[in-house]
């Protein structure tokens, strides 16, 4: 971690009460992120959309040029249609 505390790292979690969570439970939920993982090759012109709600998301990491368009809508819960 060098000079840099737990709590301003980018990427830490906790348990509801604040509790860290143990490292073998960290090591299964990143093994099950790996299985549902979806990879596909992007080409010239390729147009990803996703609902925020429904899936986690990350990327990996990218050299070259690329155009990052977001666009966000109202939140709405499926039983209120």
């Amino acid at each position: 971690m060098g000079s840099f505390v737990e709590e301003d790292l980018p990427n830490n979690t906790y348990y509801g009460d604040g509790c860290r969570i143990e490292e073998e439970i960290i090591e299964r939920l990143r093994d099950a992120y790996l299985k549902e993982k979806v990879r596909f090759g992007w080409k010239e012109g390729d147009i990803l959309m996703l609902d925020n709600m429904s899936v986690a998301h990350g990327r990996e990491p990218y050299i070259g040029d690329r155009r990052v368009v977001v666009a966000m809508a109202e939140a709405w819960a499926r039983d209120s249609m």
